[in-house]
């Protein structure tokens, strides 16, 4: 029985993510164009919940550090 796959092998140069990842979004966009919008979204949640993350380690390493020296919240 055949096997059929929709593949893309990928290979990052990883001191340019930002560059590397961008051509790879965009060569997924390319192969299915009338996904495009629906990729896009579930990136840009996917990237949201991210940065959200990012912020909630920052304001809390934050908070630790005002409260060691000191200040008052």
């Amino acid at each position: 029985m055949a096997k059929i796959k929709s593949t893309l092998d990928i290979q990052l140069d990883l001191t340019r993510p930002i560059e590397e990842l961008t051509e790879v979004i965009s060569a997924v966009i390319a192969s299915q164009p009338a996904r495009r919008k629906e990729i896009l979204k579930g990136l840009d949640i996917a990237i949201g919940d991210a940065l959200a993350e990012i912020q909630a380690q920052e304001e809390k390493e934050q908070k630790v550090d005002d409260d060691s020296s000191g200040k008052v919240s």
